[in-house]
């Protein structure tokens, strides 16, 4: 099952799991506020089940999307009809809820739920408050959400990688712009990427290599 906690505070905790044949990453935020547990969830990817298993007891004030790739997705309608959450999502990724794509029939199911859009500002949801980011690259809905010293990416940076534009509305000269803006934020933010196992910032900058080359590019957008 592979789930785990990866962070502990005084006001929250925070759940990974992989879930699906791309195991990505779904995280679970649980708080406390005077009402009870809540939770809000990051990249429902598949198995909303195994979503609300993480969940646990407490209460989902919000269903939060890095992007709107299937692998991240699809078990966003299962658990929006357990908990009527709002769901948010950068409008750039609409297109990719209505492509036909080949993909296993598994993630075919993109979701149906309602959602607001969502751009560059702070996001208060259920007496959390994340800062949005619109990261655009490996999707032109791209957002990456920070919640104190931890930046949930999604799939724009990993541990060793960064994320690919080689699918559907990606693209290269706005992931280039993105990791170079990256290149300029604390190195203490804990990364907690899309797929994979959770990093630092200032570990990227130092050991990961194709950060660096796109860092590095120049202006005619080749590796200097």
């Amino acid at each position: 099952m592979n789930r785990e906690v990866v962070a502990h505070t005084e006001r929250y905790r925070i759940i990974k799991q992989p879930l699906g044949l791309y195991k990505a990453n779904c995280y679970v935020i649980i708080y406390k506020d005077v009402e009870g547990e809540k939770a809000v969830v990051i990249d429902p990817g598949l198995h909303a089940k195994q979503v609300m298993d993480m969940v646990g007891k407490a209460k989902v004030t919000a269903i939060l999307l890095t992007h709107g790739h299937c692998d991240h997705v699809c078990a966003v309608d299962g658990v929006y009809a357990m908990t009527k959450a709002p769901v948010y999502m950068h409008a750039g990724d609409e297109e990719l809820l209505h492509a036909k794509r080949r993909m296993p029939s598994s993630y075919k199911g993109m979701f149906t739920a309602p959602f607001i859009t969502i751009s560059e500002s702070i996001l208060d949801v259920g007496g959390l408050s994340f800062y949005v980011y619109e990261m655009p690259g490996h999707s032109r809905g791209s957002v990456m959400f920070q919640l104190e010293g931890y930046l949930f990416t999604g799939d724009t940076l990993f541990k060793d990688s960064i994320g690919t534009t080689k699918n559907y509305n990606g693209d290269e000269q706005s992931l280039t712009q993105t990791l170079r803006r990256l290149s300029f934020w604390d190195p203490s933010l804990i990364i907690l990427p899309g797929h994979a196992e959770i990093t630092t910032l200032g570990r990227e900058l130092l050991y990961n290599e194709k950060l660096k080359s796109y860092i590095n590019t120049s202006d005619t957008g080749r590796p200097s």
